[in-house]
């Protein structure tokens, strides 16, 4: 049986031999002097060591795990599902779990930040964007999602609602920035009935 090989040109396989020389050269750096760099540069040689890990091997997130994968925390992930089936049915369950799970594989790598934007999880849930809205605060009140407003050039008001997972809860990408992250985030609260909480 024939086997496809993907063609990579003379210049694609320079920038990855490229890329693979300056991780190693990252990953020369010695634990004794990592551990007195202040929290954000371990974490920035962390997020470049990992991109250039990428670029050296592009075909690495394909294959045996097409699409890369999450990591998930199998007893928080298990309290926030059996919390959301908890919930009244007014807060309408079964989408707050679909949010909760279009979450979890839409998450961007390095930084927990959830890639869909309102408008596309309505979309996808077949909800109306007001009502993602309400989903999303129903998560942020567990404590699996926090949320930031991110400044836009032209755009009045508080800015852009931006969510990030719970590094406690699961996470996309690399190790050492989950761990610093997680240091920096409290674990989701423990769980129980939130009733209204999707007000």
């Amino acid at each position: 049986m024939a086997h496809i090989v993907r063609l990579t040109t003379r210049q694609q396989r320079s920038e990855q031999e490229e890329a693979a020389q300056a991780a190693e050269q990252l990953s020369l750096l010695s634990e004794e002097l990592l551990k007195h760099l202040p929290g954000e540069a371990r974490i920035a040689i962390s997020r470049a060591t990992y991109a250039l890990q990428k670029a050296a091997r592009p075909d690495t997130t394909e294959g045996l795990w097409p699409g890369g994968f999450t990591m998930l925390s199998r007893n928080q992930t298990i309290a926030i599902w059996d919390a959301i089936r908890a919930l009244p049915s007014n807060d309408r369950p079964h989408q707050v779990r679909h949010v909760f799970d279009l979450v979890l594989v839409n998450l961007r790598q390095d930084t927990g930040e959830v890639l869909l934007t309102r408008d596309q999880l309505a979309e996808k849930v077949g909800c109306t964007s007001n009502h993602i809205s309400r989903i999303m605060g129903t998560l942020e009140k567990m404590g699996v999602i926090r949320r930031e407003r991110r400044k836009i050039e032209g755009m009045q008001g508080r800015g852009m609602a931006v969510y990030f997972i719970n590094p406690h809860v699961a996470w996309n990408g690399s190790l050492d920035v989950r761990k610093a992250q997680a240091a920096e985030t409290r674990p989701p609260m423990r769980l129980e009935i939130l009733h209204g909480g999707a007000s």
